[in-house]
């Protein structure tokens, strides 16, 4: 077998055991049953467990990151080598909150919500934060504020969006796509269902270099999930809902000396409702990670993980395939 398929053995048959040892000593309690388990302890504190090297921890609606350094000799579990020994592996311990507390820091910035893009910039020692109508640089240090800078739409874009019979919380502008490319960050936002990109300077994020319409690159809906990669060559690779009405989903690719492409349009074939999760430049491709409703296979609506693929020198087909991708694969 596989290393990560015999750990995963181990443990089915570390579960039969403790379960078949609980029931012949009459433990009722998920308490009691983790202390059969070999070196397992229960928590203290606001703390999930969850079958797998994973805590989830209830914390405050706001920015609380967990900053700490695993060493090497964690990232790869050893092969079991006897039996015995299979039950006793420690891969999935219970850690409690106040042990973490120490690496918690919690940051919070009046009238900011919706921390949702994050840009490490380890050179720098800082962390790129891109939230609702703000930007900011904080200190991978302790989380400290470095800088804030507001990137709000103005009035009559607002006015314009509530026109269209959008609400308030809507027309606000939310980033969406924060990336950090050498000494410039390039961003874009909803405002106010009306895209923009900006690129600025890494180190003073109230300096705009470059200002450019963020359509195809950026969702119109801040519900919308989106996802986009800058290649080595300075060509935006985005996977976004590039319409109003958010009907058009796509895999765009803008920016650079390479001819703009898109995926298929209203073809469920290509995407079916895709819920983008991450994109990647890795050697000659961009990769996307995403979820869509199943097609294939007929069995309802069934939702799907995907990973789909495209050839970074694709310049489109001549006819049939004009400004659309040739190259695009995914599974």
């Amino acid at each position: 077998r596989k290393p990560n398929e015999t750990l995963k053995a181990a443990w089915r048959e570390c579960g039969v055991r403790a379960l078949e040892r609980a029931r012949r000593a009459g433990i009722r309690s998920p308490r009691d049953l983790l202390r059969l388990l070999p070196g397992a302890r229960t928590a203290e504190g606001p703390t999930m467990v969850f079958p797998g090297p994973l805590a989830i921890t209830l914390l405050p609606p706001s920015l609380t990151l967990l900053v700490f350094q695993l060493s090497s000799s964690q990232d790869v579990a050893p092969e079991p080598s006897s039996e015995p020994q299979l039950c006793s592996l420690r891969e999935h311990p219970t850690v409690a909150f106040a042990d973490l507390k120490p690496w918690v820091f919690n940051f919070t910035y009046p009238g900011a919500q919706d921390f949702s893009q994050l840009a490490l910039d380890p050179s720098r020692n800082q962390l790129i934060v891109g939230a609702r109508n703000y930007l900011f640089r904080l200190s991978l240090a302790n989380v400290s504020l470095l800088q804030a800078t507001e990137w709000a739409s103005n009035e009559d874009t607002r006015r314009s969006c509530q026109s269209k019979g959008k609400t308030e919380e809507e027309c606000q502008n939310y980033v969406r796509v924060l990336i950090v490319t050498g000494r410039k960050v390039f961003m874009c936002g909803t405002n106010a269902f009306s895209p923009v990109c900006s690129s600025r300077q890494v180190g003073n994020l109230s300096r705009t270099i470059e200002k450019i319409n963020g359509v195809a690159r950026c969702p119109y809906d801040p519900r919308h999930n989106s996802t986009a990669v800058i290649s080595s060559q300075g060509e935006l690779y985005a996977a976004t809902v590039i319409d109003f009405s958010g009907r058009d989903p796509a895999i765009y690719r803008s920016l650079g000396s390479r001819p703009p492409l898109r995926t298929a349009q209203y073809n469920s074939k290509w995407l079916n409702e895709p819920n983008f999760v991450a994109a990647y430049d890795i050697g000659l491709f961009a990769y996307f990670f995403l979820r869509e409703n199943a097609v294939e296979h007929d069995c309802g609506r069934t939702v799907y993980s995907r990973v789909a693929r495209v050839c970074k020198n694709d310049v489109g087909g001549r006819f049939l395939l004009e400004d659309t991708w040739t190259t695009f694969m995914k599974a």
